[in-house]
């Protein structure tokens, strides 16, 4: 499996690191959001949401992993229509999700329901009296967890609709909002706790969610789940300052991706991982003027290893995928990890260490100076996802923007890579000039330099391509 590396970069030329290569798997008109791949790594679900006239329709839709094949799973009748938050069970046949459904004398709430993926003809899946419940997740067992609150009505102002982009709100506008659990073939609800954004771990024995701290903000927590006790040993596992939400565990079960809006910087919400043994932190992504959230760590088909996600990067939301960074302790177990322990990469199998000694890291530079961010940062992407489909060696480590001449240029860190450095240059002239890449003009890449000659001192790299999208 390609491991994309976090790469730190220090530049003096006023560079946006882009942590990882984020590839975009949806591209519809709408804004598509909350991925949810099923256990079986072959299909994807999400959120389809139209934002025309005074109401918001919102249907769960599933596709094939790539985004392609897109049906509808679930509809809806009246003006509003908003069917939102899928979760797979998990056979991968059936999805829960959160559905509008009216009560009586024009009062509309919110419930938990179930529907076959391949089917629109939903059924109620939670008996709840406390009525109000939204973010289901499902375990691997079955449990249904839930958030829910003491009435009919929404706890707090413009919930649902922009809870996919928006941070969570002041605890002093929630109401009564907390995480529920219902046992699977059961209609009793287990004991509550507060809290957003509730998720299973795995094995389906803990379950990550976000809670309110007057100090910090919205953190990320863990709790045990018994089958008879519900919720105990909670324990807070982030604490900086800012919102942390939107929990996805990884399939290990010992990191958790989540969103995290760090105040006062120019980078709205990022994707960043924790280790829940240790608390090494790992920032993923770095959108400097969007907004990249609601992870879901996934292992697909084809046994590759992603962060699926959605952002408005590219000006509305899409679902994006990025292969995640995680490292853990050598030497020793996860769960009791040395003080000062160093870091490596997961430790692969005899047949994948001889492939990662062949790998070739190339970092991919964006330096146009007359483009917006988003054009710029899309079009470097597209280049490294070309790259790499064309020679299985390269692992694109990074997606960044800079600030340059503008010109194309392809630099090797030695005389090793200087053949193989030519021929990029060569094949992506020929995607550019054969419109396989579009750019407004057909420029042609310089001959291979050696990195010493690059303006970006980068370090940890072979090969880094110099992308304007002029």
């Amino acid at each position: 499996m390609k491991k994309v590396l976090l790469v730190m970069l220090a530049i003096s030329c006023s560079i946006f690191a882009q942590g990882n290569a984020i590839f975009k798997v949806t591209d519809y008109p709408d804004e598509e959001l909350c991925p949810r791949v099923s256990p079986d790594g072959e299909r994807l679900a999400y959120v389809d949401l139209k934002v025309v006239g005074p109401f918001p329709v919102a249907n769960i839709r599933v596709a094939t992993v790539d985004g392609k094949n897109s049906m509808l799973a679930t509809t809806g009748q009246g003006p509003q229509i908003d069917n939102q938050y899928p979760s797979w069970f998990p056979n991968s046949a059936q999805l829960a999700y959160e559905r509008l459904v009216p009560v009586a004398n024009n009062i509309q709430t919110y419930e938990i329901w179930a529907v076959p993926f391949n089917s629109s003809n939903g059924t109620k899946l939670v008996q709840n009296n406390y009525n109000f419940s939204v973010m289901p997740d499902i375990s691997a067992i079955g449990d249904a967890v839930f958030v829910t609150s003491g009435n009919l009505d929404c706890p707090f102002p413009g919930y649902p609709v922009w809870r996919f982009s928006d941070v969570p709100p002041p605890a002093d506008v929630m109401g009564n909002f907390i995480i529920a659990i219902q046992p699977a073939g059961q209609s009793v609800i287990l004991n509550t706790i507060p809290g957003l954004y509730p998720r299973w771990n795995p094995d389906g024995k803990l379950v990550a969610y976000s809670a309110w701290n007057a100090t910090t903000g919205w953190d990320i927590f863990i709790a045990d789940y018994e089958k008879v006790r519900g919720l105990t040993n909670f324990r807070q596992i982030t604490s900086e300052p800012g919102d942390e939400f939107a929990p996805a565990w990884s399939p290990d079960g010992d990191w958790i991706a989540y969103s995290y809006a760090r105040p006062a910087t120019p980078s709205p919400i990022n994707i960043f991982v924790i280790n829940i043994h240790n608390g090494t932190k790992i920032q993923e992504t770095l959108e400097p003027n969007s907004v990249i959230t609601m992870p879901d760590w996934v292992i697909t088909e084809d046994g590759e290893e992603y962060i699926y996600c959605c952002s408005n990067m590219d000006g509305d939301f899409d679902i994006y995928r990025f292969i995640p960074s995680t490292a853990e302790v050598e030497g020793v177990s996860a769960s009791a990890p040395a003080p000062g322990a160093t870091l490596r990469v997961k430790t692969p199998k005899s047949e994948q260490e001889k492939k990662r000694e062949a790998e070739i890291r190339v970092i991919v530079l964006n330096t146009s100076t007359d483009k917006q961010s988003d054009i710029a940062q899309g079009f470097a992407s597209k280049v490294g996802e070309q790259l790499m489909q064309w020679n299985e060696n390269i692992v694109v480590t990074s997606v960044i923007n800079g600030s340059d001449s503008g010109e194309p240029h392809i630099y090797y860190s030695s005389d090793k890579y200087e053949k193989l450095a030519n021929d990029i240059a060569l094949y992506l002239d020929g995607l550019i000039t054969g419109g396989v890449l579009y750019s407004e003009t057909q420029y042609l890449f310089f001959p291979a330099e050696p990195l010493s000659s690059s303006p970006y001192k980068l370090s940890n790299v072979d090969i880094l391509v110099e992308a304007p999208a002029n």
